[in-house]
């Protein structure tokens, strides 16, 4: 049996959009709308003899002290609680802010070269560079004082 419709392209048309209005409705029907869910605050768990059972789980595994990979750059570390009188501490020179860059011999003369952050700069005995007072030149170390609180450092030049 052949079923044979006569159809104007507009009801032809009509026919299709409602075919497929009816499959979305469909699909749409068929789907699972999400649950909506209550969340209790969990209390915690006491037994009836009025034991904390949270304090007999086990503590996090701790990260060892010299690992490097485990640091915490942007939390500080808890403060330790200490009933010991603090211990008086000596006012500490600021690391040299220089680093050796060289040294040049011409004409019988050294001159020896250090970096002060992005300034390179001549230093002989005796001189003076802001806090700090040149005192000794040696093959193996430059000796500077720390005027403020006149503790001697020294630079290596190796």
């Amino acid at each position: 049996m052949k079923l044979s419709l006569n159809l104007t392209p507009w009801k032809k048309n009509a026919a299709i959009i409602a075919a497929a209005v009816t499959v979305v409705a469909g699909v749409v029907a068929g789907r699972e709308r999400p649950s909506l869910e209550i969340i209790q605050e969990r209390v915690k768990p006491v037994a009836e003899d009025g034991i904390d059972l949270a304090r007999l789980q086990r503590p996090e595994p701790t990260v060892p002290q010299n690992d490097p990979f485990a640091r915490n750059f942007g939390q500080p570390k808890p403060a330790q609680v200490s009933n010991a009188a603090p211990a008086v501490q000596k006012p500490a020179a600021p690391p040299l802010p220089f680093q050796y860059f060289g040294r040049l011999t011409e004409n019988g003369k050294t001159e020896v070269f250090v970096m002060r952050g992005e300034e390179l700069l001549a230093v002989a005995a005796g001189q003076q560079i802001g806090d700090y007072k040149v005192e000794q030149i040696a093959d193996t170390s430059i000796s500077f004082t720390y005027l403020p609180l006149k503790m001697r450092q020294t630079l290596d030049l190796q």
